[in-house]
């Protein structure tokens, strides 16, 4: 598969929208974790996302439950 067919299966900021600190909020999802929101305040996940001193491209603080999770 190459990289294009892969891109239209996987959605636009998905680990956005798997994220702990994410939330929807009237059909948006924001970005609510606390280094942001303290910081930057609640924004559109693309907002948080667009923006390196937020959470920047690389989602620099995504957290994920199972991340935590032990076997």
């Amino acid at each position: 598969m190459n990289v294009q067919a892969l891109a239209q299966l996987v959605p636009p900021l998905r680990g956005c929208a798997l994220c702990a600190h994410g939330m929807d909020r009237d059909g948006v999802r924001h970005c609510y974790a606390p280094a942001v929101r303290q910081v930057f305040g609640v924004h559109p996940v693309a907002t948080a996302r667009s923006c390196v001193e937020a959470c920047g491209p690389g989602a620099a603080h995504m957290h994920m439950d199972a991340w935590g999770a032990t076997a």
